[in-house]
């Protein structure tokens, strides 16, 4: 049986293309020079830039359009910008601007910018146009950002895919290799050790899920990749997307991000100092260290569920950094601190570390490998506290 949604949708598009035309830009159309690309933006140094951006540029001298459309901005004075933020509910914003806006960021901050110059006809170019200017108006420009699944990235790949149907087609689909979305973000992160390990801590299970080809296009490099090897079939040939690409605007020398920082010895040291005074001090002698080390382990439990069940973040749901990062860290702070008896509290919790450690190859999520001294040094301390407390059992 013929399949009429692609058909439907296309001439939908061109009647909606029309309407545009006629009843919001008047009579401005592009024309057949008109130009439709890519556009995609290096990682910068600050954490916000780590991964890089994408946007479109349509570009008509004769029309006199010249306009960069991107997913990515949102509003700073939000009413509870900061609330909504850690709740995943802000809204991101379809912004337009000319090139030259567009591009002054970039170079201020000494990014790589690249273009990818697309193969398209001229009702083609129209349809895309007109699917930017619908989405540009107030009523339609915002939505809600997801890192994954629905980003500046993602909405790209999106207009592309809906404009052309099944004319588009990934070339190198076939020989993808196979990667998670952790794996994937943690190749931009070698440079930022300490953002890795919070985001390591923050994102769960859904991290690990292998991330498919098209849903590598949620990173702007991949994006890129993916339109520049891929290809359209109109009427039985295959040509390629990419017309023409190049460098606009280079990498400043003095931006490097590519080094790569180990703060894993910072924790391997915390559980030295653990291990060796358990051993040699009475646990009373390290009860303030306990106190902040415990109650900073039990906070950051909370924070782990507050991010699993009060927000609306897919990717930090079913975090197993739970299994070791235990709210009831915060009662054992509590209880040291008012030097109040605690019982069966330090070998219960033991034990459960011991456990997470012992099983850590087979934990459904790759916990970060700074995660592991962590646990340790956890276990130690409440080893040191339970021999106090089967001592004075004993005695």
């Amino acid at each position: 049986m013929t399949n009429f949604a692609p058909m439907f949708f296309r001439l939908g598009l061109f009647l909606i293309s029309v309407f545009i035309q006629f009843s919001v830009f008047g009579n401005v159309s592009l024309s057949e020079n008109a130009r439709v690309s890519l556009i995609t933006c290096g990682p910068g140094s600050d954490l916000y830039a780590t991964f890089g951006h994408s946007a479109i540029h349509v570009y008509d001298a004769h029309s006199g359009i010249d306009k960069v459309y991107n997913y990515g901005t949102f509003d700073f004075d939000t009413p509870n910008f900061y609330t909504k933020f850690a709740q995943g509910k802000l809204n991101y914003t379809l912004a337009v601007t000319t090139f030259d806006r567009f591009i002054r960021t970039y170079q201020y901050e000494g990014r790589w910018v690249y273009r990818q110059d697309l193969n398209l006809t001229a009702e083609e170019k129209e349809a895309i146009y007109s699917f930017l200017e619908i989405n540009a108006l107030p009523e339609n420009k915002d939505y809600k950002y997801d890192f994954f699944y629905d980003n500046c990235s993602t909405r790209i790949r999106d207009v592309f895919e809906k404009v052309l149907g099944d004319k588009l087609i990934y070339e190198s689909e076939t020989n993808d290799t196979t990667a998670t979305f952790r794996q994937m973000i943690d190749l931009y992160l070698t440079n930022h050790p300490w953002s890795d390990l919070g985001i390591d801590l923050a994102l769960g299970m859904p991290c690990d899920y292998e991330a498919g080809f098209r849903q590598k296009m949620f990173l702007p490099d991949y994006l890129m990749a993916g339109m520049e090897n891929a290809v359209v079939k109109r009427d039985g040939t295959s040509e390629p997307l990419v017309v023409e690409h190049g460098i606009i605007l280079p990498q400043h020398p003095e931006l490097d991000t590519s080094e790569t920082r180990s703060i894993e010895w910072i924790f391997w040291i915390l559980f030295g100092i653990c291990f060796l005074t358990g051993i040699f001090w009475p646990a009373e002698r390290m009860r303030w260290f306990d106190v902040t080390f415990f109650a900073v382990a039990g906070l950051l439990g909370i924070f782990v569920l507050l991010l699993w069940f009060a927000t609306d973040h897919t990717a930090t749901k079913w975090n197993l950094n739970i299994l070791w990062a235990l709210p009831t860290w915060l009662y054992a702070a509590y209880v040291l601190a008012r030097r109040k008896p605690i019982t069966q509290f330090f070998k219960v919790h033991a034990i459960i570390l011991f456990f997470v450690i012992i099983s850590w190859m087979w934990i459904p999520q790759n916990l970060h490998d700074a995660a592991i001294p962590i646990v340790l040094a956890l276990l130690a301390r409440s080893w040191a506290w339970q021999k106090k407390a089967f001592r004075k059992k004993t005695i």
